[in-house]
């Protein structure tokens, strides 16, 4: 299997068959959907990006099967990007959303943190790729509540054994290590507050933060800097985890808050919820930049 596996993800032979599957898959079952490795080319309203990618990422599967406007808040950030001039993609896995901001703003620097071995490479990649150096930088380090050496958990594939970057998005400072084939490394770590005194940033204008867990600490760790700068920040809100806590830190701040839906953003008075309703986004949002946001919001 592992000789199928390497012919069919070689590069140029899955360019071919992903897209003689994409050209037949209205008449195959949906689950028949290979996933891309090698280039993909995501055409996005502000031009084309290139994304290098191998068949482990999930995210590059959604981009390329279903289109970049129907993966998460794309289309949004994608015009939010366009207004801002300093970017933090905090757990930047492959570079994504460091990639769209770069091609719609050519004037924006994005910060792009990811300790994770295999992310981070491709990572790296991408922004060579799209001759993005100028406005992306890749940051080697796990932004935390403390500074230096600490555990770092990454998935190692069973399935591909002979893949030596894994691009799974759940990379993770301890939260998650026994639901995956987790493997723990040592990563450098600093706090928000220190990594912005060390690139003396005077500002930030958005952030996405995706840790798998750990935004509440992070975010603890630049409470002073994010009271300050009043960035926009779109948090992953899963349920059940740390959604409390969230709420708390922003109320604390006076940030509004706005729910990402399919139709758009909706505000809340809290995220804190008694079941799953499907959210997963969270944009909460100084009152000094509710004008970045106005064509988004769902009229009630």
């Amino acid at each position: 299997m592992q000789v199928f596996y390497f012919l069919i993800y070689q590069n140029n032979f899955n360019w071919i068959i992903r897209n003689i599957n994409s050209f037949f898959s209205p008449f195959l079952p949906k689950k028949i959907k290979i996933p891309p490795s090698g280039i993909v080319n995501i055409k996005t309203d502000s031009g084309k990006i290139k994304i290098a990618t191998n068949q482990t990422s999930y995210l590059t599967q959604l981009l390329f099967w279903n289109g970049y406007k129907k993966f998460e808040y794309s289309e949004i950030f994608e015009k939010l990007s366009k207004n801002v001039n300093c970017f933090l993609d905090i757990g930047s896995n492959i570079g994504y959303y460091s990639l769209i901001a770069a091609k719609s703003n050519p004037n924006i620097k994005a910060y792009a943190f990811e300790p994770a071995i295999g992310p981070k490479h491709f990572l790296n990649e991408n922004i060579k790729l799209n001759n993005f150096q100028k406005n992306i930088k890749a940051i080697d380090l796990a932004l935390s509540n403390t500074s230096g050496l600490i555990d770092f958990y990454e998935v190692e594939s069973k399935k591909y054994k002979y893949l030596k970057h894994n691009l799974a998005g759940e990379g993770n400072a301890g939260t998650k290590t026994t639901s995956r084939n987790f493997v723990k490394n040592t990563v450098t770590a600093t706090t928000l507050a220190d990594f912005v005194k060390s690139e003396n940033l005077k500002n930030i204008d958005l952030i996405k933060i995706d840790t798998e867990g750990t935004e509440i600490d992070i975010l603890n760790s630049g409470k002073e800097i994010i009271e300050k700068l009043e960035p926009i920040v779109i948090c992953e809100t899963l349920f059940n985890t740390i959604e409390g806590e969230l709420d708390d830190f922003f109320t604390s701040l006076n940030f509004e808050f706005y729910n990402h839906t399919e139709n758009g953003l909706v505000r809340t008075s809290s995220i804190k919820r008694d079941f799953d309703n499907g959210i997963r986004n969270c944009f909460f949002v100084p009152k000094s930049k509710l004008n970045l946001i106005s064509d988004f919001i769902v009229k009630e």
